[in-house]
């Protein structure tokens, strides 16, 4: 059998992921989702955390806050969720354009909240698909999961025949992109920070991406590569985990040089921004 990215569907009992929501930018509308206990995998009960089970005044309910990069002091949005089925862990989310105002990857978290006191935070990634009308501020700068996809011809479960299955999930896409963001913020020298909303050199992005994405597949198939045989053939679905490591090779090698040639460009031209002849001095002789 394929190995898939949903846990559940292939009838495993847990799902440790960290899930994703997606919507469009500079949109209002609503988002139903079941939030999952990544501890066991099940649908979390959330009758606790009913805002009508509190007499205290204190805020009890779910809420779900978002922010651009982790290390933000103050969150990008935060809304209040719905329990629309409290044992089954059903939420919803109602958003409008001051939320879904900017394009990118968001990380997210989703909080239990029981008289004014946080108890539980379920980490999400949250996608917000790009606005062509958005304002200039905020449109046309992230680099969305749709394009990494087709990029990879990796947008129908049927078109991968021997998966059956979307290779990579949208979530390890928001995670991959994530992932070169930060790789680019903290290679040396320190010269600009971007984030995974603003990031505007989408084409070397993209190919960052996509070997993160294959070494993220490779190391879950060479962890599962045992060939088996039935009827006289033998399979061997994961053993092709050292074609995606030569994939990851070659393009995070031209993502890490193009990183290294850029900062080293942008280096430059802030030293000659900056650098004042040495004849220049403010000095005042009497």
């Amino acid at each position: 059998m394929a190995f898939s990215n949903d846990c559940l569907d292939s009838g495993y009992q847990t799902l440790r992921d960290v899930h994703n929501l997606t919507l469009d930018q500079k949109t209002e509308g609503e988002l139903s989702f079941t939030l999952y206990d990544p501890r066991t995998g099940a649908a979390m009960d959330l009758s606790d955390y009913n805002p009508a089970s509190s007499s205290s005044g204190n805020f009890t309910g779910v809420k779900l806050t978002i922010k651009e990069m982790p290390s933000d002091s103050a969150a990008w949005g935060s809304e209040n969720l719905e329990i629309i089925d409290a044992p089954a862990g059903a939420l919803k989310l109602a958003y409008d354009t001051t939320f879904s105002r900017r394009a990118g990857i968001f990380t997210g978290q989703v909080e239990l909240w029981l008289d004014g006191v946080m108890q539980r935070v379920i980490p999400y990634f949250v996608t917000i698909n790009p606005n062509l009308l958005a304002d200039s501020a905020n449109a046309g700068l992230s680099l969305s999961v749709v394009e990494i996809r087709m990029a990879l011809r990796d947008t129908d479960p049927e078109a991968n025949f021997l998966l059956d299955e979307l290779d990579f999930s949208d979530q390890e896409i928001a995670l991959a992109i994530r992932r070169c963001v930060d790789y680019y913020n903290e290679t040396p020298p320190p010269v600009g920070t971007y984030k995974a909303t603003t990031f505007p050199w989408r084409y070397h992005l993209s190919l960052g991406a996509a070997a993160v994405l294959h070494q993220m597949a490779a190391n879950h198939k060479m962890r599962n590569d045992l060939p088996y045989s039935a009827g006289g053939l033998t399979v061997r679905d994961t053993s092709e985990y050292k074609s995606y490591m030569e994939f990851h090779a070659k393009y995070w090698k031209e993502w890490a040089d193009w990183v290294k040639n850029k900062k080293y460009q942008l280096n430059i031209d802030g030293a000659f921004a900056v650098l004042q002849s040495g004849y220049a001095h403010d000095y005042f002789y009497r």
